[in-house]
Order: structure tokens, then C-alpha cells, then sequence
């Protein structure tokens, strides 16, 4: 039994018997339309499962498996939109989904990593931010301020702190964060937001874990 988590840039394929989890690049799973999954979350397996299951869903009934907390609050940033579930006293209390002005985040500091060669294992947050309303209007205001002599790494440093902050305050400001997905992985994010609240790391694969949740 297969179950799966579609994203935008990457997808994560979990195989029910064996245990094993496999990520692979959305458009890899796009090219193979003869996948098909027994239950899926994701709008690239809208049209591919027997079963489909909100993202917010997911995300919220993984954070439960996960986090030993009665009142918590999980924040997801995909390659274009920003989910966030507010839990307390173990249920849903509040939760929100936004597509524009948290739009393209993820995917918009996969560019700039890969344009300007930036590992962000090694980038070093910074004070200085660039307001981020939207992923891809933020690269506009990156390139003019890089046009003008600054470093790519600070400029870049200067979008991932203005993100960060974005995000926090689209979470209505808690003490502390457990963060899901690909961005748990990048340094420079996780460091840039625990200047504002607690963060904690739960990893790529909570949409997963909340679709086993369900089953």
C-alpha cells in the first residue's frame, strides 16, 4: 500500500508494508501517471488516489502524532503556500492557509540558492531584513538591492529573515514554532526564526505521518 504527500517541488511516497519512504522531485512523479496511491494528500495526487485528504488535515493530524503537547502551534512553508494549525487542548483550534502573500516562499529561496550558489548550512542570519510579502515579488527587491553593490549572501540573509518574520507573525506571534517541512533542513531559516520564538524541528514527512494517522 503506497500513501503520498504531493508537493509543489517535492513529493514523499511511503510505503505502508516495508516502511520506506522515498523523496523524489514532484516533476519525477508527474512524468510516471500510472502512479497511483491508495491515499494521498497534495495537489499533485488530486487525480491519483483512491482517497484524497486535506493538506491542513494532514498537517494537523501529524503534528498530533508528533507533539506530546496539549496546547502547540505547527507551521508548515511549502514551495508555494504557507500553512499553519493552531492545536489546543488537543484539538483543532485555528488553522490558515495562505497562497498569496506567503506565496512561492520555499521555492523562491530554492532559486536564489541555486543562482547564487549559497549553501545555506553556512549562511549566517542576519539583523538587517527585507519586508517579504510574496516569494517571488521579494526576489525583485533582492536582485535591486545586489544591483547595487550588496553582497548576494547578505542579501539573501536579509530575504530569509524577512520570511521568517513574515511567517511568525502569519502564526499570531506564539512562543514557540514546531516547524514541518523541506525548510527544517535550512540553517539560515531555522536560525532566523528562533530570533523570535522557540523552534522546533519535526521534519519533511508530518503530511505522512498524518496521512497514517487517518488510515
Amino acid at each position: 500500500m503506497l500513501i503520498c504527500d504531493g508537493g509543489t517541488t517535492y513529493s514523499k511516497i511511503y510505503n505502508v508494508h516495508t516502511g520506506d519512504l522515498e523523496i523524489l522531485p514532484t516533476k519525477d512523479l508527474i512524468l510516471k501517471k500510472d502512479r497511483w496511491f491508495q491515499l494521498a494528500t497534495g495537489h499533485s495526487t488530486k487525480h491519483h488516489c483512491d482517497k484524497y485528504i486535506n493538506e491542513l488535515v494532514a498537517l494537523a493530524e501529524g503534528a498530533l502524532t508528533l507533539v506530546d503537547e496539549e496546547d502547540f502551534v505547527v507551521l508548515d512553508i511549502g514551495s508555494r503556500d504557507t500553512k499553519f494549525v493552531q492545536i489546543k487542548k488537543g484539538q483543532v483550534n485555528n488553522l490558515d492557509w495562505n497562497t498569496s502573500c506567503g506565496g512561492n516562499l520555499g521555492f523562491t529561496l530554492e532559486l536564489l540558492g541555486n543562482y547564487y550558489n549559497i549553501d545555506y548550512d553556512i549562511l549566517n542570519p542576519t539583523e538587517e531584513m527585507v519586508p517579504v510579502a510574496c516569494g517571488l515579488l521579494g526576489i525583485e527587491k533582492i536582485f535591486d538591492e545586489i544591483n547595487k553593490g550588496l553582497s548576494p549572501q547578505l542579501g539573501v540573509a536579509k530575504f530569509i529573515n524577512g520570511m521568517a518574520y513574515n511567517t511568525y507573525n502569519f502564526c499570531q506571534k506564539p512562543h514557540k514554532i514546531y516547524l514541518s517541512g523541506g525548510l527544517t533542513q535550512n540553517k539560515c531559516f531555522v536560525n532566523s526564526l528562533a530570533k523570535y520564538c522557540e523552534v522546533h524541528l519535526l521534519g519533511r514527512d508530518v503530511l505522512i505521518k498524518g496521512l497514517l494517522r487517518l488510515m
